[in-house]
C-alpha cells in the first residue's frame, strides 16, 4: 500500500471516504457506527499530506491556505485523538477544540404538498465550532478530497480529477423520494445511548429546511424489543381441512431473525426455528398427521 502514492489514495483515502458517504445513507443509526466510519475517513484524509512526494513536501499551513476546509479537518482529527486540542495550529486558536463537538445527528424533516405532510428521516455527522456554529462533517471531507483530487491530478499521480459531489441533506425532496421518516436505530443493551436528534420543516419560500419551534411541547418516544410473528398451516388432503396457528418468536430467535440482511434468509430461519417446530408439531397433533420437516 506505502509504496505506491495512486494505490494509497485510492485504497486508503477514497474507499474510506466512499464507505463513510453510502453508511451515511444507509438508513440505520446508532452505536456511533457513523461517527466511527467518518473519523477513520476523516483521519485519511487529513494525514494524505505526509505521503505527498519530497522534499517539496507541503506543510499543514500551506495546504490550509490552499484549502481552508482542511484546518476544520485537522482539527476534527485532532480533537478526536487527543480529546482537547490545547495549542496553537497553524491558523491560530482552534475551530474545534474538544472531541465532545463531534456528534452523530438524526434529523425529520417535514415537507408538503396538496396531499398533504410527507417526512423524510436522515443522520449526518455533525462538529459544534468554538465559535456556537454547525458543519456538516462530511461536507468539509467532500471539499478536501476535492483538493486531493486537483493536487493529485497537477502533481501527475492522477490521470485525471474528480469531483466528488456533496448533496445538502436538508434539500427539497418529492414525496416519492423520501422514507416516510423512518430510521432504524441500533442500541447495545446496558452502554448509554447518546443521540442528538433535530425536528425540521421546509419552507418553500426560503427554499430551506427550517428548525421546528418546539417551546412547550411534549416529546415521546417508545423503544421496543423486536418481536416477530408469522403463521403456519397444515392441510389434511382428505378432508382439505386446513390448520392454522400463529408463531411468535421468542426474544432470542427475534434478534437473531433481525440481524438478516434478506427476505429470504429470514423466511428460511423462521421456519426452521424451534418455536416454529413445536407450532408444527402441535398442528400435527391436532389434525392427526405427521408434520411435514421444515425446509434447509
Amino acid at each position: 500500500m506505502f509504496d505506491d502514492l495512486a494505490a494509497y489514495y485510492y485504497d486508503n483515502v477514497v474507499t474510506e471516504f466512499v464507505d463513510y458517504r453510502d453508511a451515511s445513507k444507509d438508513g440505520v443509526a446508532g452505536r456511533s457506527r457513523d461517527l466511527r466510519k467518518a473519523l477513520v475517513a476523516a483521519t485519511a484524509l487529513f494525514h494524505l499530506r505526509e505521503h505527498l512526494p519530497t522534499p517539496r513536501l507541503p506543510t499543514r499551513a500551506e495546504v490550509e491556505q490552499a484549502c481552508p476546509e482542511y484546518a476544520l479537518l485537522g482539527d476534527v482529527v485532532n480533537a478526536a485523538k487527543h480529546k482537547e486540542i490545547t495549542q496553537k495550529t497553524p491558523h491560530g486558536t482552534p475551530l474545534v477544540d474538544r472531541a465532545a463537538s463531534l456528534a452523530e445527528r438524526q434529523v425529520l424533516i417535514e415537507y408538503s404538498d396538496a396531499a398533504g405532510p410527507y417526512r423524510h428521516g436522515l443522520k449526518t455527522v455533525v462538529v459544534k465550532l468554538a465559535d456556537g456554529s454547525e458543519r456538516n462533517l462530511l461536507e468539509v471531507m467532500t471539499n478536501v478530497i476535492n483538493h486531493w483530487e486537483s493536487r493529485l491530478h497537477a502533481l501527475g499521480v492522477l490521470a485525471s480529477a474528480r469531483a466528488f459531489a456533496y448533496e445538502d441533506p436538508n434539500r427539497f425532496r418529492t414525496r416519492s423520494e423520501c422514507n416516510g421518516g423512518r430510521l432504524d436505530l441500533e442500541i447495545v443493551q446496558g452502554q448509554r445511548f447518546l443521540q442528538s436528534m433535530q425536528l425540521l420543516r421546509y419552507n418553500p419560500t426560503t427554499g430551506k429546511a427550517e428548525p421546528v419551534d418546539l417551546t412547550g411541547a411534549t416529546i415521546r418516544g417508545s423503544i421496543y424489543k423486536p418481536s416477530y410473528e408469522f403463521e403456519v398451516s397444515l392441510t389434511h388432503d382428505a378432508s382439505g381441512k386446513e390448520f392454522k396457528k400463529t408463531v411468535l418468536l421468542t426474544e432470542s430467535e427475534s434478534m437473531e431473525l433481525h440481524a438478516l440482511s434478506t427476505d429470504e434468509e429470514r423466511e428460511a430461519f423462521a421456519l426452521n426455528t424451534q418455536t416454529a417446530r413445536d407450532a408444527l408439531q402441535e398442528l400435527a397433533a391436532s389434525a392427526g398427521l405427521q408434520p411435514p420437516k421444515p425446509s434447509s
